[in-house]
């Protein structure tokens, strides 16, 4: 066999192999993205145990560019040249409602994947009884290496009871929605982002379109940061 024949079934083993990952990255990546969608509308049209309220229902594309990762996997995605990560829960009203506009954001902008974390089964959490504050759960070595990455950007965790008072639980929170975009290495933002309540509202209300483009607007500076120019549109305005 002579050489450029070598060649030439070298390269096509190459291109085969490297068809059949991206082909099975994409496969991955649609169960995310239909895991993502299947677990947030499953609690349409259900009431919350906690306070009995209806969950606000939700509409979510079989396509979005949802990713799960475990937690140790969003520790070592802060060191990497590009992400979005958001920390989020299938029950927390305040991150179904903001649903539609970053689904939305990510598609102006063609960002193929948001980094998904949950931490319901890491994160520690905290009860009063008696009058005094009790630890329910300890959270995981691995949250508490987290909350020390993020200490500059996150709130402390503070519990208030019935009659006004606020125990301190000495350690910091991560609210949800709660988004951290990333850039050769470095935190460009790890906030949360929820809407302003107006009169009447509650945490489950539909979202007003002033609202609507509120979020629209802080997704779209956030994201842009890392994944567009610094030309920022508004929910409003397009591009030129």
């Amino acid at each position: 066999m002579n050489k450029k024949k070598i060649i030439l079934i070298i390269g096509i083993v190459l291109i085969l192999g490297m068809g059949g990952y991206f082909l099975l990255v994409h496969k991955e990546q649609n169960k995310d993205a239909l895991r993502f969608k299947n677990e947030y509308e499953s609690l349409n049209d259900t009431v919350r145990d906690s306070d009995g309220a209806k969950y606000n229902n939700v509409s979510i594309d079989k396509n979005n560019p949802i990713k799960y990762v475990s937690l140790e996997e969003a520790i070592k995605l802060l060191d990497s040249k590009k992400a979005i990560i958001y920390v989020g829960a299938n029950w927390c009203p305040w991150c179904r409602n903001m649903l539609n506009p970053m689904l939305d954001v990510a598609k102006k902008l063609n960002i193929k994947t948001i980094y998904y974390l949950e931490l319901d089964d890491d994160k520690s959490n905290y009860e009063i009884q008696n009058n005094e504050l009790k630890q329910i759960n300890k959270g995981s070595k691995s949250y508490y290496e987290l909350l020390d990455k993020l200490n500059d950007y996150l709130k402390d965790y503070e519990l208030t009871d019935s009659d006004g008072k606020t125990y301190s639980t000495g350690e910091k929170r991560i609210y949800m929605p709660f988004f951290m975009t990333i850039k050769n290495g470095d935190i460009i933002e790890a906030k949360e982002i929820s809407r302003t309540l107006e009169e009447g509202q509650t945490k489950y209300s539909e979202m007003t379109e002033k609202q609507y483009d509120a979020l629209y607007n802080d997704f779209y500076e956030t994201f842009s940061r890392v994944y567009a120019s610094s030309n920022i549109c508004s929910a409003v305005e397009e591009c030129n």
